[in-house]
């Protein structure tokens, strides 16, 4: 069975994968991956300090508390650095090369939605030491903590019922990218054919909605606000990656395009990630401001490496539903599979 592994960004409507992360913080093979991604978590805190996060979360991140059951207030479940966060920890936990691989075959690539790019990077590596993969794993956690957390300090403030980032289902890419040329407001992620997202400044959005209210409201078309907190996927987002880079001497590891032991897909060329050299940059701006091609993406990983099964590592169903939008109509004998969420 050819695999191509496939990783979402951020959980979405179902929140984060809190549940699943106690399921799996409760097995006594993990105790070393969790500890691991605590101390990466509280790094980056102390390292930021308080001024940096306690706007957007002002009880911080009490990992290890969240995991042994302590209820995280609802603003932190429905915050976009709490949902990236646990999404990625929750797919690292899956990779570990201890747990499952006896009946996990080797994946022929990797692609991963948004922040799910991390993942399917991580995937690629096929690290087989625990002691090495959980050395990554607290540099990669670390990274993504940090970039989240520089993100939210260059989001512009959110006021009334707007958020960062909206869904517009049912319209043209090309009307679209039409509508939103010269305007305050980005085609931040193509996620298929007629299933795009707009971000920007909550004001800029809700006054392109309501200039273009008319058409919104058309059959079939449909607008609505994310759970997002950031406009991810634009270029605002640009210098919260720099800023982010600037820290990259918190990793002990490196990470180059050599070391991936198998493709991971991207968009725009080269669609391989294995071509490119210093991939630090690169996945930190696919997995937050750049332009999203999810059909692009998800061409270039079938064109590359011809799988016969798709592997949906989640969290959530919405990469699994934007990929077989993205193929509908070919690829008919593809097969899906989803790991299932751990319970308790």
């Amino acid at each position: 069975m050819r695999d191509l592994y496939l990783f979402s960004g951020m959980a979405g409507i179902q929140g984060p994968p809190l549940a699943a992360l106690r399921a799996l913080y409760a097995r006594p093979e993990n105790a070393r991956y969790f500890t691991t991604a605590a101390e990466a978590v509280a790094g980056v805190l102390d390292h930021v300090g308080a001024d940096a996060y306690r706007r957007e979360l002002p009880g911080g991140i009490p990992l290890t508390d969240w995991l042994r059951g302590a209820s995280p207030d609802a603003a932190a479940l429905d915050h976009s650095i709490v949902d990236g966060l646990c999404a990625h920890l929750y797919q690292l936990c899956l990779l570990q090369p201890a747990i499952g691989d006896g009946d996990r075959p080797t994946p022929v690539a990797a692609i991963g939605h948004s922040l799910g790019l991390i993942g399917a990077v991580v995937a690629g590596l096929r690290i087989t030491s625990r002691r090495q993969y959980t050395a990554l794993c607290h540099d990669m956690i670390t990274m993504t903590t940090l970039t989240l957390i520089r993100c939210h300090q260059a989001a512009p403030p959110r006021t009334g019922e707007a958020t960062p980032m909206a869904a517009v289902t049912g319209l043209p890419a090309e009307e679209l990218r039409a509508l939103a040329e010269d305007s305050p407001v980005h085609v931040a992620l193509a996620n298929s054919g007629r299933s795009h997202v707009l971000a920007g400044d909550p004001a800029g959005l809700a006054g392109f909605r309501a200039r273009h209210a008319r058409r919104f409201a058309d059959t079939g078309v449909r607008w609505a606000y994310l759970r997002s907190t950031a406009p991810f996927h634009t270029p605002l987002l640009h210098a919260a990656v720099r800023a982010a880079l600037e820290d990259r001497h918190l990793m002990t590891s490196t990470l180059t395009g050599d070391r991936l032991a198998l493709p991971v897909y991207v968009a725009d060329a080269p669609v391989n990630l294995q071509d490119r050299g210093d991939l630090l940059p690169d996945v930190l701006a696919h997995a937050v401001c750049r332009p999203l091609d999810w059909p692009g993406t998800v061409r270039a990983a079938i064109d590359g490496c011809r799988p016969d099964r798709i592997v949906d590592f989640g969290p959530g169903p919405s990469a699994r539903v934007f990929t077989r939008e993205s193929l509908r109509g070919s690829h008919h004998g593809l097969r899906y599979r989803s790991i299932p969420a751990p319970a308790a």
